[in-house]
């Protein structure tokens, strides 16, 4: 199973844990690029730049141009003719109160995206990639909701479309590897996660784990209010945390903490169901399944009711 991951896992744009063989050979020192986006991440610019934003919105118009137009938010005119306003992140809340369970998410999304929710459209659109959430895999309607969020100054929905772009997953004819790179770098430096998780699975791509560390604990830190006194901070999402965890977890780019990568593992975990919360569960479920089977358990079940496909196959 987690060999089959392995080789999904290098093409895919979206930035999951096992974006890149893992060994523990001998790393790399930070390289320049690295130490530049460190230095630039301290001062995050407030919004996108006029060209990102043209070539963003040429890039949905494009994708959309079939399906009657881009869904967007009763503030999308005024954000376009201006300079566009605070980008936006995050993934769109699935309030408890809705009284339905992890698996009917999708329904819940879709009429959000629908209406112009960009952080709907986010999430249905990485639903639309993976299959959980009762739908089923989708990349080119996953990359025109990401191409919708994106024209909507998301910048999650940036850096995913920059994956997109990058790969040519579900964008056909507009494939393009330079403006992919430019998205994904220009939400990592106004210190998004999910752009700060696609940089340093390049880095990891290359066998530079230790600057993919670096990159995850930085905005991990900052997250936490450390060492700039709240100023620019950097709000870790569920995958984000996942991915540190697994670093410290096996010793990956840092000094092997099993505990600490656990810990990461439940926060994120604890963020459901957003993404990179079913992996968390997965993970703590084989980190648990021998030596405490009751804590295994009950990560095994909310994997499972996320719809992390080897967790359903294990339920059942």
């Amino acid at each position: 199973i987690m060999k089959s991951l392995l080789l999904l896992a290098i093409t895919c744009p979206f930035g999951h844990p096992w974006a890149a063989p893992r060994t523990r050979a001998d790393r790399p020192a930070a390289s320049r690029t690295t130490k530049l986006f460190l230095a630039r991440s301290r001062s995050p610019p407030p919004i996108i730049p006029a060209d990102l934003r043209r070539s963003i919105r040429e890039v949905a118009e494009e994708l959309w141009s079939e399906e009657g137009g881009i869904p967007a938010a009763a503030d999308a005119a005024e954000r376009e003719k201006g300079e566009g306003g605070s980008p936006i992140s995050g993934e769109a809340p699935y309030p408890a109160e809705t009284g339905r369970s992890y698996a009917d998410r999708t329904s819940y999304f879709e009429k959000l995206a629908n209406d112009g929710d960009p952080r709907a459209q986010h999430s249905l659109g990485l639903l639309l990639w993976s299959g959980y959430g009762g739908c089923h895999v989708d990349p080119e309607s996953s990359a025109r909701w990401h191409a919708a969020a994106a024209a909507q100054d998301h910048l999650d929905g940036v850096a995913v479309l920059g994956g997109c772009l990058r790969t040519g997953t579900g964008v056909g004819k507009a494939k393009d590897v330079a403006l992919g790179l430019k998205l994904i770098e220009c939400a990592a430096e106004r210190r998004n996660p999910t752009g700060i998780n696609k940089r340093a699975a390049l880095e990891e791509t290359n066998g530079n784990f230790e600057e993919a560390y670096r990159m995850y604990s930085e905005c991990w830190r900052r997250g936490n209010g450390n060492g700039d006194g709240g100023r620019g901070r950097c709000v870790p999402n569920a995958l984000l945390l996942m991915n540190l965890g697994w670093c410290h977890v096996h010793g990956e780019g840092t000094t092997k903490d099993v505990p600490r990568g656990e810990d990461l593992w439940r926060r994120a975990a604890g963020m459901a169901p957003d993404e990179g919360s079913e992996e968390a569960a997965w993970l703590l479920y084989l980190q648990y399944k021998r030596d405490d089977p009751k804590e295994a358990r009950q990560w095994l079940e909310l994997a499972a009711d996320l719809g992390f496909d080897e967790a359903v196959e294990e339920m059942n």
